[in-house]
């Protein structure tokens, strides 16, 4: 009888721990996915799942209590989706204090020449109509070699020449985007805030920055501005094969908040710092200009649509080699640096004809 009583008694400590297990399990699903994960970014390391990350002097301990039965991909971007602030491995020269326009570009270490290209042209620092504006480029680590060499030592070499390189100690990824966005808006706010305006885009667009400065002349620093081309009722990609898929369990809803192109927005000093503050209280999110919508949400502001942030290239019958139809433009988005080198004299030089509006 004592032996039969001790077995019971394991059976029932058995049962009872595997019903605890049961409703913690439970608890973990019904965690609402816009509390634990609605707005998160990946962040694909290295380092073996479930061990410490560590950069340098910096280390972020992945969490483990994520979803099982989601892609390895957004597993990984949940495991580390608390680690928000990383070491900056290399910085521009300084922000002036007469700073008009800040040009902040995403690039990668590789494309080298897109970076040449645009510091040959519309990228050239100075001044526009007596304006000063700045090009600083946001990068983050590669493991990517050019001509063989080690890219880091390269990029270290060409911040010596143009000191105009702003990097950052994670792995340049796409989902990683965001953690571009949140290191963009703590170093605006800490090492540039005397810039009255920002744009930030990519590296393969053409910015008419004479257009961006005569528009900036109706508007005040202190005072909210955020424009491009602004997605007024998109929502989530639910195809699986969509480089901007994302899983219900991380954002459940159909739709998002009016969002921008990332090729390209124009922000007021203002609306940078509120933008810095605001993402301190929101979640990370794989999508950055998704991200970004969900700060400006939280604000209560709403971006404004601008016709001239061409997100999607010339309109359909437009000629790409007419210098003139690039007068009235803003940004074109998807322009090679080649095609860049080749039209910049053109459009400099040309004389175009007076439109009537």
């Amino acid at each position: 009888m004592p032996r039969v009583r001790y077995r019971l008694l394991w059976a029932l400590v058995g049962v009872l721990c595997w019903v605890m297990f049961m409703v913690a399990e439970r608890a973990s699903d019904q965690v609402s996915p816009w509390t634990r994960a609605a707005l998160h970014p990946p962040l694909p390391f290295t380092s073996p799942p479930g061990d410490p990350i560590q950069e340098k002097n910096f280390t972020c301990s992945a969490d483990d209590s994520v979803p099982s039965h989601l892609s390895q991909q957004f597993q990984e971007f949940l495991r580390y989706s608390h680690c928000r602030a990383f070491p900056t491995l290399l910085s521009p020269s300084p922000c002036e204090n007469d700073l008009y326009l800040l040009l902040a570009v995403k690039s990668t270490a590789a494309q080298v020449e897109r970076r040449s290209a645009l510091r040959d042209t519309w990228g050239q620092a100075g001044r526009v109509q007596g304006r000063r504006v700045k090009l600083v480029f946001l990068l983050a680590r590669s493991h990517d070699q050019v001509h063989g060499h080690n890219i880091q030592t390269q990029l270290e070499r060409e911040n010596r020449r143009y000191a105009d390189i702003l990097q950052w100690d994670f792995m340049d990824v796409f989902f990683n985007l965001t953690r571009k966005e949140i290191g963009f808006l703590s170093w605006f706010s800490r090492e540039c805030r005397s810039a009255q305006f920002a744009f930030k885009g990519d590296d393969d667009v053409f910015v008419n920055t004479e257009n961006l400065v005569e528009f900036l002349k109706a508007h005040k620093p202190g005072n909210h501005l955020f424009t491009g081309y602004i997605h007024m009722h998109g929502g989530p990609s639910r195809d699986t094969t969509s480089k901007y898929f994302i899983p219900v369990d991380i954002y459940p809803n159909e739709t998002y908040p009016p969002f921008p192109s990332g090729g390209g927005y124009l922000m007021s000093r203002q609306t940078v710092l509120d933008l810095h503050v605001t993402a301190q209280q929101i979640t990370l999110y794989p999508l950055d200009d998704v991200f970004v919508a969900f700060c400006l949400h939280k604000m209560g502001f709403t971006p404004t649509h601008h016709d001239g942030f061409l997100t999607f290239g010339f309109s359909h019958g437009q000629n790409y080699y007419n210098p003139c139809a690039y007068r009235d433009i803003m940004v074109l988005h998807q322009m090679s640096s080649q095609y860049l080198r080749t039209m910049w004299p053109k459009i400099k030089t040309s004389v175009c004809p007076v439109t009537v509006k």
